[in-house]
């Protein structure tokens, strides 16, 4: 069995909601209020997040953030997957023991 810890990878999952939230509303202020975070805990998400990538993922447009394309394609991946990971956990719940 493969080892997804974030220890072992660097990666926290607990940062693609908050990643496709701020796509979604295009600002880490409206992103903050969705998520019930805090607008610090958010900004510091982003740049955790940010960080796993060579270049930016936002454009800063005023007080808005435009996503690039790459953030846009990878957000489109993130969310099938994150879909994904809510049906199987759904599914595994209604299963009959």
């Amino acid at each position: 069995m493969q080892n997804f810890s974030r220890a072992n990878t660097g990666i926290d999952l607990n940062l693609i909601p908050v990643f496709i939230e701020i796509v979604r509303c295009g600002s880490m202020a409206k992103a903050s209020i969705r998520l019930e975070m805090s607008r610090p805990a958010v900004s510091l998400a982003l740049k955790r997040f940010n960080q796993l990538f060579d270049e930016p993922l936002f454009i800063r447009k005023g007080l808005y953030l435009e996503p690039t394309p790459k953030a846009l394609q990878l957000t489109n991946s993130l969310e099938n997957l994150m879909a994904d990971i809510h049906q199987n956990i759904g599914a595994v719940n209604t299963t009959e023991v």
